[in-house]
């Protein structure tokens, strides 16, 4: 195997980031490159016959830069798009808590109006069956 079929090889790795000799997450470079593929850092140099690969790893770089900010642009929107969500389930809780103290309230007016006719009252935490008798119009 040729030495420029190794780093190909190696660059191809560092791509997946499924790298075998460099930590993964390893910014793609020509040393990171030259360490994957088992050889010295900056064996890989402007010389005749690496003139592709050293494209190849540039392009790759920019990939992956290009990827990076991609990614931390998304991150953003997603941590903005969550601060909406919370603040629309904010105000639905809102709601509820209103909607919630005036149903007590209007249980507390109903237990009044029971207490008149002289119905014991059931106290707040039991469940009990509850008939009404409709008066009669007068």
């Amino acid at each position: 195997m040729r030495a420029v079929d190794e780093y190909y090889a190696a660059l191809e790795r560092l791509k997946k980031n499924k790298p075998t000799n460099v930590p993964r997450g390893s910014a793609i470079n020509k040393d990171t490159v030259a360490l994957e593929a088992g050889k010295k850092r900056g064996s890989i140099r402007n010389r005749s016959g690496f003139e592709q690969l050293i494209a190849d790893i540039a392009a790759a770089a920019a990939a992956e830069k290009k990827t990076k900010r991609t990614t931390s642009e998304l991150a953003k929107e997603n941590y903005a798009a969550k601060e909406q969500e919370i603040e629309a389930l904010k105000e639905e809780n809102d709601v509820l808590k209103t909607r919630y103290m005036s149903l007590l309230y209007q249980n507390y007016e109903l237990q009044n109006i029971i207490a008149k006719h002289g119905i014991k009252v059931p106290k707040f935490g039991t469940a009990q069956s509850i008939s009404v008798i409709e008066e009669s119009p007068k």
